[in-house]
């Protein structure tokens, strides 16, 4: 993890792969401000946290859903990494998330981002494809486009 210093652990909060797609995807303006914004809030207030796997999720979406070039694509993964604590995955968190994954149902790769969040104490996981509002490993989920 990064040394950038995050707020108390109730207020940190773990950005899934989609938020930070949506913040980079013009074909959406309503969930592009939305993410934009949390992604600048979290910065601001130092409370953001993020995963290598998010990062190359995001650069593997960005490219081919995207279509942004290389070059911007790594842009935008420099600029998380360089804004968020950024979590590296091993063999722990991998070994969590299958018991995250086991008990919950999730697919691994979701579990992997809740073991990750997890791991580094978010009370809260924004994304969009996990179930809003229900609290695994100790984080709530939170859908910020939900209406």
């Amino acid at each position: 993890m990064k040394d950038n210093q995050v707020k108390s652990a109730e207020d940190k909060v773990f950005f899934d792969t989609n938020i930070l797609v949506y913040s980079a995807d013009v074909s959406d303006a309503r969930k592009q401000k939305i993410a934009t914004a949390l992604i600048k809030s979290a910065i601001d207030s130092g409370n953001g946290v993020i995963s290598t796997q998010c990062l190359q999720e995001f650069f593997n979406v960005a490219q081919k859903k995207l279509n942004i070039s290389n070059q911007a694509a790594k842009e935008y993964v420099e600029f998380f990494a360089d804004n968020f604590p950024v979590v590296e995955i091993s063999v722990p968190l991998i070994l969590s998330a299958v018991d995250i994954s086991i008990k919950s149902q999730f697919s691994f790769w979701d579990s992997l981002i809740l073991s990750a969040a997890s791991d580094t104490g978010c009370a809260t996981v924004y994304s969009e494809d996990l179930s809003d509002q229900q609290i695994i490993a100790g984080a709530r989920i939170q859908n910020p486009f939900a209406a």
